[in-house]
């Protein structure tokens, strides 16, 4: 049976039978990864606290061709953010980061880029450098670059015409249109939201708490979810328990 290690952070556990549990990591050499966590279900088990969501640790998995999962083997934690994670005002953010990857990503797909993007997030947060929401909103930013999916803050999707003070968004999320193309579009961005998207192309997300602009970030996290959700065809349940949602 193949054998491998890698480093990962705990996306999601679950209950796979009375005794064992399923896992999705998200690893640095493996993309998106599931596997079975044998005897992980027991009250007593060799996993213990590294199994706990967003958990950075070094995991130990082989395969068997005849099933479908991984199967770790033992693992140690590298990194723990249980503090981070279990705090009130942070918990539903990161269930949320958690779910738009686990429904996003296909399996086995490796882009480094995404894990040090939630561990810069995570030691962010831990380091009280950004507040939760600012983060989020650095997070779907740098999300859907990533995937080649963020709006062109610069110009027009219709005629190219340069963004300057405010920009309608498509209704098909499929770019930005300057005043003389709109239509009827009830969803924009302003000058500020438009200059935030350039600025996190240089900057971690730790300085979110330092940027210069002037706007609130509940409009653009709900704009931004949307364009996940319309390019899945899903619908992501954590942003229910979000302030931002309500």
């Amino acid at each position: 049976m193949p054998q491998a290690h890698a480093s990962a952070l705990v996306l999601s556990t679950a209950p796979l039978n009375e005794q064992d549990k399923l896992v999705c990591l998200l690893t640095s050499t493996h993309g998106l990864l599931k596997a079975v966590a044998p005897g992980a279900a027991k009250m007593k088990n060799r996993f213990g606290s590294l199994l706990e969501l967003f958990t950075c640790g070094d995991f130990y998995f082989y395969w068997n061709e005849e099933k479908e999962l991984a199967t770790l083997s033992k693992g140690e934690i590298k990194e723990s953010f249980f503090d981070v994670i279990s705090a009130a005002g942070n918990i539903f953010y990161f269930y949320l980061i958690a779910e738009i990857v686990l429904k996003f990503i296909p399996e086995n797909l490796h882009d480094e880029r995404l894990y040090k993007l939630l561990l810069a997030i995570l030691r962010s947060r831990r380091g009280n450098q950004s507040a939760m929401d600012w983060l989020l909103l650095y997070f779907l930013v740098w999300f859907l670059r990533s995937e080649g999916l963020l709006f062109n803050p610069k110009q027009c999707a219709s005629c190219s015409a340069a963004l300057l003070d405010r920009a309608w968004v498509r209704r098909d999320y499929r770019g930005l249109l300057c005043a003389s193309c709109k239509t009827d579009e009830p969803l924009t961005l302003g000058r500020e939201e438009l200059a935030y998207m350039n600025w996190t192309a240089h900057h971690p997300p730790g300085e979110s708490g330092v940027w210069a602009g002037r706007f609130q970030p509940a409009s653009m996290i709900r704009l931004l979810v949307g364009k996940i959700e319309f390019h899945g065809e899903f619908a992501l349940q954590s942003s229910r328990y979000l302030q931002e949602f309500r």
